[in-house]
C-alpha cells in the first residue's frame, strides 16, 4: 500500500464548556504509529471567521488523500459519523468571539449541501467491531463543526484534490460530566481511549477502502 497523507483536525476549548477532548485525541493519534500514514494534526479556532480559510490553506498546502475533522456533541451517547454537511451557518449560540450567524451560506455559490466522501458505514461498522458505540448521523447540524465539513468538501471538489473527507461527532469525557454543572451532570460520556480507538479505526477505515460498503442503517 502507498503512503497517505491525512489531515485530522480538533477544536480548541470552546466557551460553552470547560474542555473540548478532540484535542486530546489529536495529541493521542499523533503518539500512534502509522507506517503507511503521514498524520497532520490541526487544532481548528472557535471562530466562524477563521475556519474556512484554515481548511483552505492547510488543502493547499497539504492536499491530503483524507481529511477527517473532529468535533464535540454534549450530550451524545454514541461516537457520530456524519453523513451530510449543509451549506448554511444558522448558530443556536455565539461563538468563540461573539459571532452568531443566522442563516448565512458558507459559500454563497456552492450547493446546498455535501455527501461526506469517506466511508462513513464501513466505518461505522468498524467501531462497532471494536466494541465502540457508533452511528452514522445524517446531519452535521447548522454550527461549527457542520462548516469545516463543508469547507472542507466544497474546497476539495472545486480545487480537485481528491481528498475525501468527513466529519466524527465524539462525546463528551467522564472527567468532564462528573464534575459539571446541572443539567450537563447526568449527559452520557465515552473514554478518551474509547474515543482515540474510534478515531483510529476511522482514519485506518478511510486509508483502506475506496468505497463504502452496501447496508441498511441501524437507526436513524
Amino acid at each position: 500500500m502507498s503512503s497517505k497523507r491525512v489531515v485530522l483536525t480538533g477544536y480548541e476549548p470552546w466557551g460553552h464548556a470547560s474542555e473540548n477532548p478532540t484535542l486530546d485525541l489529536l495529541d493521542r493519534a499523533a503518539e500512534r504509529n502509522y507506517p503507511d500514514i503521514e498524520l497532520i494534526t490541526l487544532r481548528v479556532p472557535v471562530e466562524a471567521g477563521k475556519i474556512t480559510a484554515l481548511v483552505e490553506d492547510a488543502l493547499e498546502e497539504y492536499r491530503p488523500d483524507v481529511w477527517i475533522s473532529l468535533g464535540l456533541y454534549p450530550g451524545l451517547s454514541v461516537i457520530g459519523i456524519e453523513r451530510t454537511a449543509a451549506n448554511v451557518k444558522d448558530f443556536p449560540v455565539a461563538d468563540n468571539v461573539g459571532a452568531r450567524p443566522h442563516d448565512e451560506t458558507v459559500f454563497p455559490d456552492g450547493p446546498f449541501a455535501y455527501q461526506a466522501t469517506i466511508p462513513i458505514k464501513a466505518i461505522a461498522e468498524a467501531l462497532r467491531e471494536r466494541g465502540i458505540p457508533a452511528k452514522v448521523s445524517n446531519s452535521a447540524s447548522t454550527y461549527l463543526c457542520n462548516q469545516i465539513m463543508y469547507s472542507a468538501l466544497h474546497l476539495s471538489r472545486v480545487k480537485n484534490l481528491g481528498t475525501r473527507a468527513g466529519f466524527l461527532h465524539v462525546p463528551c469525557s467522564p472527567k468532564y460530566v462528573a464534575n459539571a454543572p446541572y443539567p450537563e451532570h447526568e449527559f452520557p460520556s465515552m473514554s478518551l481511549d474509547l474515543m482515540s480507538d474510534a478515531v483510529d479505526a476511522a482514519i485506518r477505515t478511510s486509508t483502506e477502502r475506496d468505497t463504502d460498503i452496501k447496508a441498511p442503517p441501524r437507526g436513524y
